[in-house]
């Protein structure tokens, strides 16, 4: 079984696929250059919402360095690109070169042509978001905007050409803890999506193949756009990123997923 992986550059992407590559190994990777984790407020808000901004970011790059640490670029084959380079000719000439049998996506832009039509048929992203409630950008932070950190989790599933509306393979949620916050339950769902995967790949290996399930209900297309920073007032000011706590010792209501299993 060869796999390539499509990858970004942050640590939860090296972390899914050095995890990867140690049981099973990558025949090859391209990864494409991601931004800054904290990335710089916009200059019109006010100064409370640019404290929260600050507050949010910096904690989303701690809880990263804490959970994924000491992460390197994996020991196989490797294309290196920058931002918005993903679907050139260098990325078709290294899947051509490689000829997988398997891709794993995950933390790239989406994949377009030429790129798309030279992928096999089992090209498999992770997507972190429970589709189709939560597709698109910013997905394990609209759960806790909308007050519903059970639907903070993981989707595995074909590429198509529209984000995150392929056929579904498998979810996961994290187990929650009263001192998570809202990065620790990001954090944690990658790791559990993670461990899930390499038990997929163990069924792909025996059987050649998933149980799939179409994506039939609806739900939201998230936007990078559509992400300002006010949002982050429910979960600071309202929540003192204390959300899950609050939801664990049963003072907010919030329904628990019905997730899509392989097992």
């Amino acid at each position: 079984m060869k796999i390539l992986a499509i990858a970004g550059t942050h640590l939860r992407h090296l972390y899914y696929f050095n995890t990867i590559h140690k049981k099973f190994g990558l025949a090859g990777a391209i990864f494409e250059g991601r931004g800054s984790m904290i990335p710089e407020p916009p200059p019109d808000i006010s100064e409370h919402d640019r404290d929260n901004f600050i507050t949010h970011f910096k904690k989303r790059d701690d809880a990263e360095k804490h959970y994924f640490s000491n992460q390197s670029f994996p020991g196989c084959p490797a294309l290196q690109l920058d931002v918005g380079h993903l679907n050139g000719s260098e990325s078709v000439r290294f899947v051509n070169k490689i000829q997988p049998d398997l891709v794993l996506v995950y933390g790239s832009m989406m994949i377009r042509e030429p790129l798309f039509s030279k992928l096999p048929h089992h090209t498999i992203n992770l997507h972190g978001g429970l589709s189709p409630r939560y597709r698109g950008s910013a997905t394990l932070f609209w759960p806790f905007y909308f007050m519903e950190p059970t639907y903070a989790g993981c989707t595995f599933h074909y590429i198509v050409s529209e984000p995150d509306a392929g056929e579904i393979i498998h979810q996961v949620t994290p187990p929650l803890d009263k001192n998570d916050g809202i990065h620790d339950v990001g954090c944690k769902a990658i790791i559990s999506a993670t461990d899930d995967m390499l038990k997929l790949l163990d069924i792909f290996q025996e059987k050649g193949k998933w149980e799939i399930h179409k994506q039939t209900s609806s739900g939201k297309n998230f936007l990078q756009k559509d992400f300002k920073p006010e949002h982050l007032r429910v979960n600071y000011d309202l929540f003192n990123d204390e959300m899950v706590r609050h939801y664990l010792e049963g003072n907010l209501r919030c329904q628990k997923p019905v997730l899509v299993r392989q097992y």
